[in-house]
């Protein structure tokens, strides 16, 4: 009996022993397999990106920039070669749109506005501030000289425009309206450091700011950028951006007809500084705004004050009008070559960064939200 347990023993250890082995070789194998295919997709990686870099070296010698196409055409091929090669950025306007553009700090999106890839007549935009004309000036050391081109091209510029209480101000025009009304980075700039005030304060701000614009949105059908949602449901199509569902709306993205592509950036027209008269489209217009994507801006929750907001307006006992979620996409400053992002505070020599850092440095991406009003008010 007892040899025959010290066989069964003996023979247990001998097959945990093989089975150890057998473990060891097998991780050994993993080993190797993943230093492998590690190395493989470094080679893979390299060899890439020399073939890229070879491809945009000849792309660049290949690519004559004639001096008869002016700067636009320089400026648009600096944009191609910045821009993400996958990516179909949205230009969120139409040649024939009347612009407003609300809370401008220097100008200078209005400014770009006016180059390629977009081309508006002067007449076709009025850029406002928030700030008085001297305050601006004072802030945004650049204002002056981009306000100056700005007028001489035709646009109307206008100061101490609120965006909460556009009913009130005398040089919107009675009975004016606009298809693209845009207020880029939107924020009270009051410097209250508790962050649960903050975010309050700023979304106070943009319900009343929703408020105020409403009346001044031209009415008509749909324009070919603002369709609520897509037909095909993007069947077969290479989206330009990826679908932004908000948590409460599910509101379906829509990619614009009006995408930046290589033929478009050297046949567009090049603007005008003749005098014309403003031209107002018969269509739905649309509210554009633009956040960066992080946190405190994120905690905003710019969808829902649009779709879902309280009933009444902050500060009022007036109804608050409620807005459908057209589509989302992402801001790409490189498509407005004139533009350089400053900060509600203004300027600050030393602190503040140029080239746009202030929106590419931060943890979130700028994205824009497009809104249109609601055509029936009453709950769904």
């Amino acid at each position: 009996m007892a040899k025959l347990k010290a066989a069964l023993a003996s023979q247990q250890h001998s097959a945990a022993k093989a089975a150890a082995k057998k473990r060891a070789q097998q991780f050994e194998e993993s080993k190797k397999q993943s230093i492998k295919a590690s190395l493989s997709g470094s080679r893979k990686g390299e060899k890439r990106k020399s073939k890229l870099s070879l491809k945009d070296g000849l792309s660049q010698k290949s690519s004559p920039q004639s001096i008869a196409n002016g700067p636009g055409e320089r400026e648009t091929s600096t944009m191609r070669r910045k821009l993400n090669p996958n990516q179909r950025p949205v230009i969120p306007f139409q040649k024939d749109d009347s612009i407003l553009l609300l809370g401008e700090g220097n100008f200078s999106f209005s400014l770009s506005l006016l180059y390629p890839p977009h081309n508006f007549h002067g007449s076709q935009i009025l850029a406002t501030a928030y700030d008085t004309e001297e305050v601006t000036y004072k802030k945004y050391p650049d204002a002056s000289d981009i306000v100056k081109e700005l007028r001489e091209k035709n646009v109307r510029v206008e100061f101490g425009v609120d965006a909460t209480g556009l009913d009130k101000v005398k040089c919107l025009g009675k009975g004016r309206r606009w298809s693209r009304v845009v207020f880029n980075f939107p924020h009270v700039g009051a410097g209250i450091t508790d962050q649960d005030r903050n975010i309050l304060t700023n979304q106070h701000m943009l319900l009343k700011f929703f408020k105020s614009v409403e009346p001044l949105l031209t009415g008509g059908p749909p324009s070919n950028t603002s369709t609520k949602k897509s037909k095909s449901k993007g069947k077969g199509k290479n989206r330009s951006t990826s679908d932004d569902e908000d948590e409460d709306d599910r509101e379906e993205e829509e990619e614009s007809p009006y995408i930046l592509n290589d033929d478009d950036l050297s046949s567009l027209p090049i603007t005008s500084s003749a005098p014309k008269e403003m031209s107002i489209p018969t269509k739905q217009g649309s509210i554009l705004i633009t956040l960066l994507s992080c946190p405190p801006y994120s905690l905003w929750s710019l969808p829902k004050l649009a779709t879902k907001p309280p009933t009444l307006t902050p500060g009022t006992k007036l109804l608050q009008p409620r807005y459908d979620l057209v589509r989302s996409f992402e801001f790409h400053p490189e498509l407005y070559s004139r533009y350089e992002h400053r900060r509600t505070i203004g300027w600050k020599e030393g602190l503040s960064k140029g080239g746009n850092e202030e929106i590419r440095g931060r943890k979130g991406m700028a994205r824009t939200w497009e809104f249109v009003r609601r055509s029936s008010q009453e709950d769904e």
